[in-house]
């Protein structure tokens, strides 16, 4: 869950969407981040429990509306021992 929580963080920054697709996060969810890295899973509150669910729906919506390319083109690009690059 942790690794899941960074990867959507990860990517809404690399996407410029924090602010727009993921929730504002507060003390809550500080709270709720310091419990998985402490592996406090019992101790949660309903609070808790429910802004890490919000990410979570939030991160799998963004990841979702990313492109995905089924066959990428295969461009290869050569370089000489001169460093002169070009499409071959």
């Amino acid at each position: 869950m942790l690794e899941a929580w960074n990867f959507f963080e990860d990517l809404a920054r690399g996407l410029n969407e924090v602010r727009r697709r993921l929730p504002q996060q507060g003390a809550v969810h500080d709270s709720a981040y310091e419990k998985l890295f402490g592996d406090e899973y019992a101790a949660w509150t309903p609070a808790e429990k429910r802004a890490v669910l919000d990410l979570m729906r939030a991160g799998v919506e963004l990841w979702n509306s990313c492109l995905v390319s089924i066959k990428p083109s295969s461009t290869i690009v050569s370089c000489s021992v001169r460093g002169v690059c070009g499409d071959s």
